[in-house]
């Protein structure tokens, strides 16, 4: 078996067969692979031939966990362990610092904010002194010796050196790696969450959205705001996404209504109360016939066109995951 066989095969065996109590060592492999890709393969050769380790700094990992999980917490409200009633640390750091309040966009946070939970994850996720949670713990498996294949460290002063052979290895094969990551990454978390589209949203720190104007023109026979029933004026008509975008994740018609600029602006990013949701689902019975964009994104909610207990299930979900209900009009 070749060097590079043996890293791939104790890589795969890292992410499908490691003892995991919440998600740290996916972050940690994506940081690897991350950070491989920032250099090119002279810089590689070049470590190889001295024989020289790649140093790290913890803080630079911290950092980087920071934004992995930033939005899967503040955005998302995506679970990352068993045990809900004790979060990892990172989430723990991430509510202490942003609170628990949906957070948008990256944008929404303060540097002075960014940089203290940066501070607080180091400390308590990579450690101080001679223990770490995370470090130690990514290369070893049940029923073999201590390993270091990939990296050696230095917990007191905080770095991780990693090994140039492993250095290219993660440059190289970097796109497959990376898939398995996130494979990995999201089969873990499906056995815990009841989310929707859990890969896209573990793999998207940044989306842009679609604009929604042109659902104006299908559901134009609405002529009152869906909250309030005021008459709606043309210029100030907004699409709302009844369950939170964050949530759904996607633009489905089934999900979409129109409101006027005050109601929409009050919800945000919120539920609306929970008598709205008898009303969403008698409008698409309603019109389900007639609209034909609808009656194709209720049947991809659910084939059979028993579409009615996924929605009740997607806006009781979504309350369970945190998402706050907003009282309208």
């Amino acid at each position: 078996m070749t060097d590079d066989e043996e890293l791939r095969d104790d890589f795969i065996s890292i992410l499908t067969r490691g003892s995991k109590n919440n998600t740290y060592k996916f972050a940690l492999a994506r940081f690897l692979l991350e950070h491989s890709q920032k250099r090119d393969l002279a810089y590689i050769e070049n470590k190889k031939k001295n024989n020289e380790n790649e140093v790290v700094s913890f803080q630079d990992i911290a950092n980087k966990f920071l934004k992995y999980y930033w939005h899967q917490e503040c955005k998302y409200r995506i679970r990352q362990n068993y045990n809900d009633k004790k979060p990892p640390s990172v989430i723990v750091v991430i509510r202490e610092v942003f609170g628990e309040g949906y957070i948008p966009n990256w944008g929404g946070a303060k540097p002075k904010q960014i940089k203290r939970a940066q501070e607080k994850i180091r400390e308590k996720v990579f450690g101080t002194g001679y223990k770490s949670q995370v470090v130690p713990r990514f290369q070893k498996l049940k029923g073999q010796q201590d390993r270091h294949p990939f990296y050696d460290y230095d917990i007191q002063n905080g770095r991780l050196e990693i090994k140039p052979e492993a250095l290219e290895f993660f440059h190289l094969n970097n796109k497959v790696l990376m898939k398995a990551v996130f494979l990995e990454w999201c089969k873990f978390l499906e056995k815990i969450n009841t989310l929707p589209r859990l890969i896209a949203k573990v793999q998207s720190e940044v989306v842009k959205r679609k604009s929604l104007a042109h659902y104006r023109k299908i559901f134009r026979d609405q002529k009152d705001c869906f909250y309030c029933h005021r008459e709606l004026d043309e210029r100030l008509t907004h699409v709302d996404h009844f369950i939170p975008w964050a949530y759904i994740f996607g633009d489905e018609s089934w999900n979409l209504v129109l409101a006027c600029q005050q109601c929409n602006l009050t919800k945000s990013d919120s539920l609306p109360n929970l008598e709205f949701r008898a009303d969403l689902i008698k409008r698409n019975k309603d019109h389900q016939d007639e609209i034909k964009q609808l009656k194709d994104s209720l049947l991809r909610l659910n084939a059979e066109n028993k579409w009615e207990p996924e929605i009740i299930h997607h806006y009781d979900n979504c309350k369970d995951y945190g998402f706050n209900v907003v009282p309208l009009p």
